[in-house]
């Protein structure tokens, strides 16, 4: 990893069964085979057979210590499936994204880093190995990207105390105050039913029984209003 610099590539493995990624599933081998192109080295976490294109710039792993990588100084770029922690990890470490999301929260997540300039995002049932490269080279080559990510990294970085330091204080913080009670979840007082919020349901599904009664009701009054006196005309008639 000393020699060149390296592009790290991540997709959880949820998100690797969802889109049914394997080196048999067709694709997955045309898609990353930017990865063989390109002058950086490819540290890829991946599960599942070794794809038969794999360049001898890319290493495979089954787990890789992601925060670690991702300080590295070499690190220049993230793909990503836009999950939230590895999104966090990237900001506070000021490294630009290439997301790839599939599903659940990813597209919102890397609409976000899109709109503040630190990320690229690809759709992957279109993506050709083009536009993988083409993202990869712009938030690698464009300075735009790295220093909006350095910004975030910045804001995110910017805080009255360190986490552990914070840590230290709430844990403290709870001994003097004998458990701090007065912080503790309303939740917690709350009947079953009503942390359920059944009650809520019953009432509104007796309300909206009493409408329908009382539809049904007022249907049937005016259809005995209405066709009842014409009955009576007739028999009088006759």
């Amino acid at each position: 990893m000393a020699a060149r610099p390296s592009v790290h590539c991540r997709h959880g493995r949820p998100a690797t069964r969802v889109a049914g990624w394997d080196a048999g599933a067709g694709g997955l081998e045309d898609k990353y085979n930017y990865f063989t192109l390109n002058c950086f080295k490819v540290l890829w976490k991946y599960s599942g057979e070794k794809p038969a294109t794999l360049g001898a710039n890319t290493r495979i792993y089954d787990w890789i210590p992601q925060n670690d990588l991702l300080g590295h100084p070499k690190t220049r770029a993230f793909i990503t499936h836009g999950g939230a922690n590895g999104i966090y990890e990237a900001i506070y470490h000021g490294v630009p994204m290439v997301g790839i999301p599939l599903f659940g929260d990813q597209p919102h997540n890397m609409v976000n880093m899109k709109t503040k300039g630190a990320a690229l995002s690809v759709e992957f049932n279109s993506m050709k190995t083009e536009d993988l490269r083409d993202a990869v080279n712009t938030v690698i080559n464009e300075k735009s990207y790295k220093e909006n990510a350095m910004r975030l990294s910045s804001i995110f970085h910017d805080r009255p105390m360190s986490p552990r330091d914070e840590a230290v204080f709430w844990i403290e913080f709870t001994m003097r105050n004998k458990g701090a009670k007065h912080l503790r979840v309303q939740a917690h007082e709350l009947t079953w039913y009503q942390y359920h919020s059944l009650d809520v349901l019953a009432l509104l599904l007796a309300i909206a029984l009493f409408l329908i009664l009382l539809f049904i009701k007022t249907c049937s009054f005016c259809f005995r209003r209405c066709y009842g006196r014409k009955g009576k005309t007739k028999r009088k008639a006759e």
